[in-house]
């Protein structure tokens, strides 16, 4: 931990009751309001500032800067409030609680972006292309260098606090601080040339790449808060740390189609655990709730384990297998299989059944053909089939 860190850690102790426990809701709500009010009332105060010196010199790339500052204020706001709301319990109405109200806030903030950049594009056209002169004097670029140094040293606190828990809104947050600074260098730049060159129309210009950075960011913050509304994919690591807590319970072979809702404030995870039908309907009924309780305590919110009884691989049920993932060969979009199932409709015939995994990059609306292919392809390499059931996974499944 370098000094920075330490002088960021010491001062959000100095704030957040229970500093080191991170995965607690109430700490990881702290953290959130903390580095909403804190960039609150900063960014205020530079706010002020730089409007000031905007109105003071009649520029409008100052004052543009002045308000990508005022959608970093507003940020905070919505930060404070997501947090707030967030650390409301649930209700009737909402049985999941308000986590997700933390990936509302960052929605909100890109909008704000978008029409900040719009408005302050039109005021930049008219300086381009109706130029007034800028009112310049040599103290105004210093200010302005020391606005940066305040808003770098913001950011890094924000971030500090937004990496400790995690959070995307935090994170996001501390980005807006700082590319202030990219923003506010190029402003400077453009005084100081459109003075000693003697063109005005340089502040315009500047105005205008300062509102198309806004609209930029207004996109791209917009689409990322987008994603863990309509249901984000859950991490490689989270499933990778779902099957080995899963698979640690006694009598768990293996794990398939996992679910996962993140909530923001708890996830609910579905998924089908893979036992030896030699344990019976009872104790495989323990084995499951088992297996819940142990991924409730990893993950907290809730857990159902599906039970899927596994067959005993005899040397017949071996050799059908075989020539199912013989079959299977000619199938480049299928990745695995599981589930595989023997039913006997009688003593000579079968009904073969199987789950199987695509590709990624295959649309579900193929799902229906793969598998009508596969089984037509099946009833013609084994024999004594009847019918065969196969069930593509969903997109959302792993």
């Amino acid at each position: 931990m370098n000094i920075l860190d330490k002088l960021n850690s010491s001062l959000a102790r100095a704030f957040i009751k229970d500093f080191d426990n991170t995965d607690n809701k109430n700490v990881r709500v702290q953290h959130g309001l903390l580095a909403g009010w804190v960039s609150i009332v900063a960014i205020l105060l530079l706010f002020i500032v730089k409007m000031v010196l905007g109105i003071m010199a009649g520029s409008i790339s100052v004052v543009a800067n002045a308000f990508h500052l005022l959608s970093h204020l507003v940020n905070s706001v919505i930060l404070v409030v997501s947090f707030r709301l967030t650390a409301r319990p649930a209700t009737a109405k909402t049985p999941f609680g308000h986590g997700r109200m933390e990936h509302v806030a960052p929605l909100i903030m890109a909008i704000f972006l978008f029409i900040s950049g719009l408005r302050i594009g039109e005021t930049s056209i008219h300086q381009a292309l109706d130029p007034h002169d800028v009112h310049y004097w040599p103290a105004l670029p210093w200010i302005l260098f020391a606005t940066i140094v305040a808003k770098q040293a913001l950011a890094r606190f924000v971030r500090f606090l937004g990496k400790r828990v995690n959070s995307h809104a935090i994170i996001i947050n501390a980005a807006h601080h700082n590319i202030e600074a990219v923003i506010s260098l190029t402003v400077i730049a453009g005084l100081v040339a459109g003075h000693y060159f003697h063109h005005p129309e340089v502040d315009g210009y500047i105005g205008i790449l300062v509102s198309l950075w806004l609209l930029y960011l207004g996109f791209t913050h917009g689409r990322e808060a987008i994603i863990p509304l309509l249901g984000e994919a859950p991490s490689r690591e989270m499933l990778e740390k779902i099957r080995e807590t899963a698979k640690s319970s006694e009598g768990v072979e293996d794990v398939h189609e996992i679910t996962v809702h993140n909530y923001g404030s708890l996830y609910m995870i579905t998924m089908h655990v893979e036992i030896p039908e030699k344990y019976g309907p009872a104790e495989m009924h323990e084995i499951a709730e088992n297996c819940e309780w142990k991924l409730r305590k990893k993950f907290g919110g809730e857990v159902v384990c599906h039970t899927d009884p596994l067959m005993e691989k005899t040397s017949e049920v071996i050799a059908i297998e075989d020539k199912f993932k013989k079959v299977l060969t000619s199938f480049p979009e299928v990745m695995d299989y599981h589930d595989f199932r023997i039913v006997a409709a009688s003593q000579e015939k079968i009904v073969l059944v199987a789950d199987i995994d695509v590709k990624e990059d295959v649309s579900e609306s193929e799902f229906e053909k793969i598998a009508k292919d596969l089984e037509t392809r099946s009833m013609q390499e084994i024999p004594n089939i009847i019918y065969c059931r196969y069930y593509i996974t969903p997109k959302f499944a792993y």
